[in-house]
């Protein structure tokens, strides 16, 4: 790791999904890490992440790795394009920052792993770890006050408005699938908050279309069965109504044999009722910005709070479930 008075080189590569401003943001108010180049195959916004780093652009990744050296980059590509980075990434031993999803198929996710052969160059930006309430959530978890984890019910809806949706999102070739993107968050905090290693994953997409789309999913639902603990159940959508104030009314609700937990993330809110005390709502603690872990590690040393093998395992699972669904509901394993 460099010392705390060496600066962290790094560059960008896509700005085909907004979650780009979670590196732009955290950039913008550190000292120990900076953008020296950023890539996009798409002209506007090259210009524009050329605009907001004041860095040089390439309409080719691999020109700008050639060029610059750099410790690690952040990938926002289009979907199906974000597992090929990534692995020419780690074959030159750069660290890997994406975004969820890092790969929108088994195969693309074998050869990701393939690359890493083990080492912890890779994460994954999994912001609902970091908020107020979900570090809340993990407290309550940890101190015993909910008992043993009975099952965990997560709802994820999304506002979709096709009109601001870039084309590529309605491909399957290029998004994927609702499960393979939406479900990524949900899998990897049941995963993290419970501490389950194995089980079975069942998917189910619904043959509805978003509004103001023709094959477009509405929705999805996930069942994740652990073995030898909880089933949880995860249901991610585009329906999010568009006159809603807000981009989706993000849920959790976790139920142990001791009390009960919800988790309303719009309203940056946590309820707890035990057999003991009635329901009360929970003091938050500062939440963190959705990449300074990352940088935290590459820039001071402190351990990586998203190692490679979590964000593996989610994504491995949620790919999972978009194939289950398309097998008819068929569990599929995964460890």
């Amino acid at each position: 790791m460099p010392a705390s008075s060496e600066v962290l080189d790094i560059a960008i590569i896509g700005a085909a999904h907004p979650h780009v401003e979670y590196v732009l943001s955290e950039i913008a108010v550190r000292t120990d890490v900076r953008v020296v180049a950023v890539a996009d195959h798409d002209p506007a916004r090259r210009t524009e992440l050329e605009r907001r780093t004041k860095t040089p652009g390439y309409a080719d990744p691999n020109a700008l790795l050639d060029a610059h050296r750099v410790r690690a980059a952040a990938v926002f590509t289009e979907f199906s394009l974000r597992a090929p980075i990534v692995v020419e990434l780690l074959r030159r031993g750069i660290f890997a920052i994406a975004d969820k999803p890092m790969a929108v198929t088994l195969a693309q996710l074998a050869l990701i792993e393939e690359t890493l052969a083990g080492r912890n160059l890779l994460t994954l930006l999994l912001e609902k770890r970091f908020y107020p309430v979900t570090l809340a959530l993990r407290s309550v978890i940890d101190s015993g006050q909910l008992g043993d984890i009975v099952s965990i019910t997560a709802t994820g809806p999304h506002k979709l408005v096709p009109s601001r949706r870039p084309a590529w999102m309605f491909e399957r070739s290029t998004y994927g699938g609702i499960l393979a993107d939406l479900t990524v968050h949900d899998i990897d905090l049941a995963l993290w908050l419970t501490g389950y290693t194995s089980g079975t994953i069942s998917g189910w997409i619904s043959s509805t279309p978003a509004a103001g789309t023709t094959n477009f999913p509405a929705l999805g639902r996930a069942i994740l069965a652990c073995d030898g603990g909880p089933e949880f159940a995860i249901e991610v959508d585009w329906i999010q109504p568009e006159a809603s104030p807000r981009h989706g009314d993000y849920a959790m609700r976790i139920s142990g044999t001791k009390g009960r937990a919800d988790v309303l993330f719009a309203e940056n809110r946590l309820l707890v009722e035990t057999a003991t005390r009635p329901r009360r709502e929970i003091d938050l603690p500062v939440g963190a910005s959705p990449a300074s872990f990352v940088f935290d590690h590459l820039a001071r040393g402190e351990t990586l709070q998203i190692a490679a093998n979590e964000a593996l395992r989610a994504t491995r699972i949620a790919i999972l479930a978009q194939e289950s669904a398309a097998n008819g509901g068929k569990p599929m394993r995964w460890s």
